[in-house]
């Protein structure tokens, strides 16, 4: 993000601050509660959504390595990431070509190559099928063509992205925008490590999680005794990006400085910048770190979902000089987002098939939440 955006954000935040207004959309917003738990159309949602676009899988900086890898299910597809010889980023369906066996069983770590738990087949780091057990039983089968099925990945911005469609394409930069691409090239991700990672489950439609990070009209509520209180209440900035978005709530340290030019005031410290990416993933800048999250449906049931958190910090030097800091914003996130936006999202979830209520209304001040179903429902249909 450039400073000339930064101020232009800074100056429209400043007019909603003396105004006391907000970004609104034309009309508010009805949104069927049947996406949230019906099995047909959360099929075609896992079709249309995850199955031709690229997913944020990983940080390139947990394959830092020739041979690192990491793994993970993208909606029914168990994916295995690995850093190559020559620096590059290849991904595989992680099934062994023999019997169908789960190849590769850790999350991550690093491999010469890969040993099936079956039957022993290994696989290099380019995939290929280097060894069979007991050869003579295979004599008609061609090495060259029982490889690791290749799935597309590309890096960018520091990330590793996969279509988890074999025989697909990738395009990470069209995928984003020129917009979009280029502001994140100004964030310098790439080279923000990533400090930690963790992997939950939950019992809720995978909307309903996102959904939670897509307004600020609940801040002053719902988290009114943890971070309630830095935030200025229902202000905030949105713009669309295609099929992506930016919300930035404001802080509410911004009236220490209200009285400024906006070239003075520096946004980063009075606001969080939020990006949503099409379709599950939510990036956002906290102050001192980026946050990265990404929500998956379940591949069967539309009532429960997989999440990964990430927290990058902003340079290698910090993740041991400020190992303190991290561990208090850890706590912070997920004391924040477990006990209090999740416990929400389960308890609406508990109660939609039955209760009675055909819809939920987005107000004209929940813009970005508005964008994002606007989306969901022009690509999935219906």
């Amino acid at each position: 993000m450039d400073q000339a955006l930064r101020t232009r954000l800074v100056g429209e935040i400043l007019q909603h601050l003396a105004a006391h207004t907000t970004d609104l959309t034309p009309a508010e917003m009805r949104q069927p509660t049947s996406a949230y738990f019906d099995p047909d159309y959360a099929a075609r949602e896992r079709n249309a959504l995850f199955r031709s676009v690229p997913l944020l899988f990983a940080h390139g900086s947990e394959l830092a390595a020739a041979g690192d890898f990491v793994t993970g299910e993208l909606v029914g597809t168990p994916v295995l990431a690995v850093r190559q010889d020559d620096g590059s980023v290849k991904a595989f369906s992680n099934v062994c070509r023999h019997r169908g066996a789960c190849l590769e069983g850790e999350p991550r770590g690093n491999r010469r190559a890969f040993t099936c738990p079956f039957h022993a087949w290994s696989y290099g780091r380019d995939g290929r099928l280097a060894t069979i057990r007991f050869p003579e039983g295979f004599c008609n089968t061609d090495k060259a063509e029982r490889g690791l099925i290749a799935l597309p990945a590309e890096e960018r911005h520091g990330f590793v992205w996969v279509v988890p469609t074999p025989g697909g394409e990738i395009d990470v930069a069209a995928h984003l925008g020129p917009e979009l691409d280029a502001e994140f090239t100004g964030w310098k991700l790439d080279e923000a490590p990533c400090e930690r990672t963790a992997n939950f489950t939950g019992s809720t439609n995978w909307k309903l999680v996102v959904d939670g990070f897509l307004e600020d009209y609940h801040l002053p509520v719902l988290h009114r005794q943890t971070i309630g209180a830095y935030f200025t209440p229902n202000l905030h900035r949105f713009d669309a990006y295609g099929r992506h978005g930016r919300l930035v709530p404001v802080r509410a340290n911004i009236d220490k400085v209200k009285h400024l030019p906006a070239a003075q005031i520096d946004l980063l410290s009075h606001a969080i910048v939020l990006y949503v990416i099409f379709p599950n993933a939510i990036l956002v800048w906290q102050n001192d770190h980026f946050e990265v999250w990404t929500v998956l449906p379940d591949a069967k049931d539309p009532a429960r979902c997989s999440m990964t958190a990430r927290l990058l910090a902003p340079n290698r030097e910090s993740l041991v000089r400020d190992k303190p800091l991290w561990d208090k914003n850890w706590k912070i996130l997920l004391d924040t987002v477990e006990q209090e936006d999740w416990h929400t999202a389960r308890g609406i979830q508990a109660g939609l098939a039955g209760s009675g209520q055909s819809d939920f209304i987005f107000g004209r001040n929940e813009p970005a939440l508005q964008h994002f179903h606007r989306m969901l429902a022009a690509t999935v249909g219906g």
